[in-house]
């Protein structure tokens, strides 16, 4: 079972995110139910004792909840030759974010075996959105200069474990566990 930590997104975000599709050409874009922002990447989980450690670690944090704020649009380049560019929107980092994002990386990286994916990498709070084959750079720049939709801000009550289940039509996710956050 392929595991993330993640926010899911209000209403009002995933309408105005949805705005957006469509206003490239060549893009491969998601469907709005799969849009959430990854707090923290786990990677295969196979025994059944880890998935319950997972759980527990989750479970026992404590953490203010994050407002939301869309912010502009990014793209990822691709690692190997002639991968797709992935498009996101960014949103922005409050303290709460930063500080759930943290406390779920420090605790999974206790809970998860030395020999599991640890994640530690810088953390660009984001909405994948669609992907872009071979794109030039005015393509680039096109997306890049798009304008978000305005939403208002929106307090996130819970964070949530997805199970990533690949499909021919792209990932599908399905939430596994929601976590509390309190005020």
């Amino acid at each position: 079972m392929r595991l993330f930590v993640g926010l899911e997104l209000p209403l009002p975000s995933l309408h105005a995110i949805g705005e957006l599709r469509g206003r490239l050409p060549d893009v491969t874009w998601r469907p709005p139910e799969s849009y959430h922002l990854t707090l923290h990447f786990i990677g295969e989980v196979t025994h059944p004792h880890l998935h319950e450690e997972i759980h527990h670690a989750l479970s026992a944090i404590h953490a203010a909840p994050p407002v939301l704020r869309l912010g502009g649009t990014g793209l990822f380049t691709p690692a190997r030759p002639n991968g797709p560019d992935t498009l996101w929107i960014g949103c922005t980092p409050d303290d709460a974010l930063t500080a759930l994002r943290e406390k779920v990386r420090k605790s999974l990286n206790r809970a998860i075996p030395t020999g599991a994916e640890r994640n530690s990498r810088h953390f660009t709070p984001h909405v994948t959105v669609g992907q872009m084959q071979r794109p030039d750079q005015d393509r680039r720049q096109r997306w890049l200069a798009t304008t978000v939709p305005p939403t208002e801000a929106q307090t996130i009550g819970h964070f949530t474990l997805f199970q990533s289940i690949r499909h021919a039509d792209g990932p599908f996710y399905e939430p596994l566990e929601h976590y509390p956050l309190q005020f």
